[in-house]
C-alpha cells in the first residue's frame, strides 16, 4: 500500500489545488488556507554489535524489500525520543534489550511506500545476545562487517560506516 496524496482538505473537505508556495508545488485549500507540507516521516535504525564486533541485522518480513537484510528499526511512535523508539524496535524485532549509547547520524531515505523518511541512527549496547526474530523480521543475527549479506538500503550502509564498529571501507557501491 503506497501513501497517496490528499485530494480534499482534511479540515473543511474542499478539493485541494496545486499551487506554488514557498518555491515548491504544494496542495492548498483556498477556503481555509491549509497547506499540505509533505514532510519526511521519522524512523530509527539501530546499530548493535556483539563482543566479536559483528553487527546485528534483520531479514525484513515486510515490504519494502521483504526478504532483504537491514538494520533493525522502524517508525517512531508519538512522543518517543529516537533512543526510546530504537529500544522498542530493537526488542520487537530481535528480542535484544539495549541501552542507547550515541546518535550515529541522520540521513534521508526515499521509500517506495512512504516517500521520504528522516532516518536517525543510534548505537546501542546489548544487555544480552539472545537474538530471536520477531514482529517485522523473518530472521535476525550478528554478521561480520567483512561478510555482510546484501543490504539494499544506502542509508543503512552510510550509518554502518558512521558507527564505531565499522571500517570505512564497507560502503557498497551498488
Amino acid at each position: 500500500m503506497k501513501v497517496k496524496p490528499f485530494k480534499f482538505c482534511p479540515f473543511c473537505g474542499r478539493a485541494l489545488e496545486m499551487t506554488d508556495i514557498e518555491g515548491r508545488r504544494r496542495l492548498f485549500c483556498e477556503k481555509c488556507k491549509w497547506i499540505n507540507y509533505v514532510n519526511p516521516l521519522p524512523v530509527i535504525s539501530c546499530l548493535v554489535s556483539d563482543p566479536n564486533g559483528r553487527i546485528l541485522l534483520i531479514k525484513r518480513g515486510i515490504e519494502p524489500s521483504k526478504g532483504a537484510w537491514a538494520l533493525p528499526g522502524g517508525f517512531f511512535e508519538q512522543e518517543e525520543s529516537p533512543e526510546e523508539a530504537g529500544k522498542r524496535e530493537l526488542k520487537e524485532e530481535t528480542n535484544i534489550d539495549g541501552t542507547a549509547l550515541r546518535q550515529v547520524g541522520v540521513t534521508t531515505h526515499l521509500s517506495p511506500l512512504y516517500g521520504y523518511l528522516l532516518m536517525i541512527g543510534v548505537e546501542y549496547k546489548a544487555q544480552h545476545y539472545n537474538v530471536k526474530a520477531g514482529d517485522d523480521a523473518e530472521d535476525a543475527g550478528f554478521y561480520p562487517l567483512d561478510a555482510l549479506p546484501k543490504i539494499p538500503f544506502r542509508s543503512h550502509h552510510w550509518l554502518i560506516t558512521k558507527s564505531q564498529y565499522s571500517p570505512k571501507s564497507i560502503v557498497d557501491s551498488s
